[in-house]
């Protein structure tokens, strides 16, 4: 890893150049729902350790940049969809769960069904002869 490489990928994230990133990408994919600033640090931070002392193939801005699209898809899916999340998220959904992120849920058409419990006996303690 050359020193201007190394110098980046501390840079960046420190900068809040990464920050500013994942707001474009979810502007992009138009995630409405606010965040906090501690949220959109964490989720910058688990983009950044998923690059820290790996090889990565492109150059670290590059690479950071495609990791933090896909944490801006993952926000979309939670936040505007009721979609199941696929296996291997389960960072992404702790994070999701700790910042309180709303998720929308379908609600089932209401039926009616028939009780098959029967009343208790301690409803007719007045109408007993005695």
């Amino acid at each position: 890893m050359k020193l201007v490489d190394s110098t980046i990928r501390y840079a960046i994230p420190a900068l809040g150049i990464a920050t500013r990133w994942l707001k474009e990408e979810l502007e992009a994919r138009g995630v409405r729902t606010p965040l906090t600033e501690s949220c959109l640090k964490e989720l910058v931070t688990d983009a950044h350790s998923q690059g820290v002392g790996a090889e990565v193939p492109a150059p670290y801005a590059t690479y950071l940049r495609a990791q933090l699209a896909a944490r801006a898809e993952f926000l979309r899916q939670w936040t505007l969809s009721d979609d199941r999340i696929e296996p291997g998220s389960e960072r992404l959904v702790r994070i999701a769960r700790k910042f309180a992120l709303p998720r929308p849920w379908k609600l089932s058409e209401p039926v009616a069904s028939e009780s098959t419990r029967r009343a208790p006996a301690w409803l007719n303690w007045a109408s007993a002869g005695g």
